[in-house]
């Protein structure tokens, strides 16, 4: 019987891995600029890309592009930003043609493919601020808005069967993912030069689950 759970937990491992959507893919040879190197040093990697993700913040549409002030936020394996209690700080996404502001709303969550075109200075309300600024490539609208992200992830779950003894799933599942920002000891700090006066970095999360 140890053996049959060593396999189920494999399975359940291997129907868990993570995969970015079609549209934010890249060659795995793809080199991807953090958000610290484009804050601290723009011109040495100016050009490359990156794959950025956060919380839309403004919208601005401009006669042949849209431009998104975004709320950075760290990738899940999915692609999916994480939000928590803070941020490393704000970026600018340019996207060629029209994106509608009641579709594209303040709140909701994007991840981006672009290229690093550099740093510009802009404001947050009357604070002068320094934003890294891409151009797109590629983008990702995702359909849940809660900021504690509540994911579905269809992944197996074992019971035991006491009357006949053995494990066994049934036939449709589904396990949701509450994640929320830690201030474990696990947590860590980047020094490196941020677009802004930000002091803190993202925090480290927890994955807590709970069985439906």
């Amino acid at each position: 019987m140890n053996n049959r759970i060593c396999v189920s937990l494999v399975a359940l491992f291997l129907v868990g891995c993570s995969t970015f959507p079609d549209k934010l893919q890249l060659d795995d040879n793809t080199q991807l600029v953090t958000y610290e190197d484009a804050a601290s040093k723009a011109e040495q990697v100016k050009g490359k890309m990156l794959r950025w993700g956060g919380s839309i913040a403004k919208v601005e549409n401009k006669p042949d592009s849209t431009i998104f002030e975004m709320v950075y936020y760290p990738l899940n394996g999915y692609g999916k930003p994480v939000s928590g209690d803070d941020s490393m700080g704000r970026f600018r996404m340019s996207v060629d043609g029209f994106m509608d502001p009641m579709v594209y709303k303040v709140g909701r969550f994007m991840t981006f493919t672009a290229q690093l075109n550099g740093l510009e200075t802009g404001l947050v309300g009357e604070h002068e601020y320094v934003f890294p600024t891409a151009t797109v490539d590629a983008y990702y609208l995702w359909k849940d808005v809660n900021n504690n992200i509540r994911g579905s992830y269809l992944l197996p779950h074992l019971y035991w069967n006491p009357g006949f003894n053995n494990w066994y799933y049934p036939r449709h599942y589904r396990r949701n993912v509450f994640i929320r920002g830690s201030t474990g000891n696990n947590s860590h700090r980047i020094n490196s030069t941020r677009a802004s006066g930000a002091k803190n970095y993202q925090k480290s999360v927890n994955i807590k689950r709970v069985e439906r």
